[in-house]
């Protein structure tokens, strides 16, 4: 059942292996990225390659911080299911510590490898949990979450929400400061968020194939009233508009993190 996907990924194998990794990356001397950092044992791993001198990058997911490996002991298939993705959702003290690392600066990014696998496509692993497929879809909610989760509830400023969500990610992928930032020059990506525009997320109102959400039913504390691409008009009051620009393609540079 999905209660052996988190039995079968623990915290601890998590952490070894980031541990390995980064001892191989001191050895080769090259810089690390590790995505998707679910727990403290695997960033205390990380703390410990800075202090030698590596250069290490950490990223964690909204899912993370905002769901627990409880959701995979309910005893329906598909309520269960629907949460795989890797690694496993961790207890709730995990993600306290997150949320502490992201305000210390100690994580970087919040991503959410968005991954719009359909209930009926996690229906392949009923009987058998390895063949469950892993993911989350994500990506449209992941502002309002760190928001309502994170400066709503004054675990991280506004400007640290900034920082985790545009201009680290900008940084890190060489695209600043023609991404990440508001200034002359940037390319005029802008999101107007209303904090008393809250609403009850639902699967049937997101834009994602996937048909439903992992945050079924959260009250988020605001909401993201209009979404600016390069200067035009792409989301208005939660609606992808029709005549949206398209997106470009862009090289990326050398890391300015």
């Amino acid at each position: 059942s999905p209660a052996s996907h988190p039995r079968t990924r623990p915290p601890y194998l998590e952490a070894e292996a980031v541990g390995r990794l980064l001892r191989i990356a001191q050895a080769a001397q090259a810089p690390v990225i590790i995505v998707h950092l679910t727990n403290g044992e695997a960033l205390g791993e990380v703390l410990r390659a800075r202090k030698r001198g590596q250069t290490v990058y950490v990223e964690t997911c909204p899912h993370y911080l905002a769901l627990d490996e409880s959701l995979y002991y309910q005893e329906n298939f598909t309520d269960a299911a629907r949460y795989v993705c890797a690694p496993p959702l961790r207890e709730k003290k995990e993600a306290d510590a997150l949320w502490k690392a992201l305000r210390r600066g100690e994580i970087q990014t919040v991503s959410t490898d968005h991954c719009s696998f359909t209930l009926e496509q996690k229906e392949m692993g009923r009987g058998d949990f390895t063949r469950i497929p892993g993911g989350l879809p994500g990506v449209e909610t992941r502002g309002e979450l760190m928001w309502s989760l994170g400066v709503a509830k004054r675990k991280l400023s506004v400007a640290q929400m900034c920082r985790v969500l545009s201009e680290n990610p900008a940084k890190l992928y060489g695209l600043f400061p023609r991404k990440g930032t508001l200034q002359p020059g940037a390319d005029a990506d802008i999101v107007v968020y209303d904090p008393s525009g809250g609403h009850v997320i639902r699967g049937v109102d997101c834009e994602s194939a996937a048909g439903y959400s992992p945050y079924e039913g959260f009250a988020t504390d605001g909401g993201i009233r209009q979404v600016w691409l390069r200067g035009r008009l792409a989301v208005e009051s939660g609606n992808v508009l029709p005549s949206q620009p398209e997106g470009k393609y862009m090289a990326r540079g050398k890391c300015m993190l």
